[in-house]
């Protein structure tokens, strides 16, 4: 029961709110890097799209996405607890911001800004499902 217990304190489950923040943050990253980030009218399209100019960020939020939301990779990092687990979110998600934002674009097209807008859903979706030490809800 005492385990059951502390399984249960330390345990990062998404709520329904946390869900939908976190699918509609990974949508908003797919497209961020599927659209371009540049004007098409200077720029051709393999040029100019957003996975070609920011691997490094779309890997980095591909493992903070698996870390949440894969239940299997979830209940693995949650025996580590939930405060070190949300701040290595944090902290891959500042890093893959920090990355992302170094591009400066000639002309600020829609790919360009869903980059930020996911990775702040993303967060958003995380703080609204962290459990308290004691089990309630944030």
């Amino acid at each position: 029961m005492k385990i059951l217990l502390i399984w249960y304190i330390v345990y990062m489950e998404l709520n329904n709110t946390g869900k939908k923040f976190v699918y509609v943050s990974i949508i908003f990253m797919a497209l961020s890097m599927g659209l371009p980030w540049e004007s098409l009218e200077d720029y051709t399209y393999g040029e100019s799209v957003g996975l070609a100019l920011n691997i490094i960020p779309a890997v980095l939020f591909i493992c903070s996405s698996l870390i949440v939301v894969i239940t299997p990779i979830a209940s693995l990092f949650s025996r580590i607890g939930t405060n070190y687990i949300f701040l290595l979110i944090c902290l891959i998600n500042a890093i893959a911001l920090y990355f992302g934002m170094q591009y400066y674009p000639d002309t600020y097209t829609i790919g360009y800004l869903l980059f930020p807008s996911s990775i702040i859903a993303f967060m958003l979706g995380c703080i609204f499902s962290v459990n308290r030490i004691t089990g309630l809800r944030n």
